[in-house]
């Protein structure tokens, strides 16, 4: 992949991963410290992010840098929320991963229709 396939890549990722996250370009750029023009640019793939920006949109989205830059294998969309369950599970107390667990397994549970 090139230069410009890779920043195509990174502008077209950053905009689907805060559009999935339901936040405007105003939001992330308050949530990033950064200014709202630039992440505009960023997202148009009018400007490349520096090492440090590129960390911090990464972490915002729960992703690694990584990600941002590079399609998915195979081709399929992603999910931002399968992301972030890994990334949060990934980083949390063994407490919390295990209330995690019990409330996954409360929802795999089958529904038992009462009969009247």
């Amino acid at each position: 992949m090139g230069m410009q396939e890779t920043i195509r890549t990174f502008a077209n990722r950053m905009f689907a991963y805060r559009t999935e996250m339901g936040l405007s370009q105003e939001e992330l750029s308050d949530l990033l410290g950064l200014d709202n023009s630039y992440v505009s640019l960023l997202e148009r793939g009018a400007r490349v992010p520096s090492l440090i920006s590129l960390h911090r949109i990464a972490m915002a989205f729960g992703v690694k840098p990584h990600d941002l830059l590079t399609e998915d294998d195979k081709g399929r969309k992603f999910s931002f929320r399968k992301k972030e369950l890994t990334y949060l599970i990934r980083n949390a107390a063994p407490e919390k991963i295990d209330k995690i667990y019990r409330i996954v397994s409360v929802l795999r549970e089958p529904v038992i229709k009462k009969t009247k």
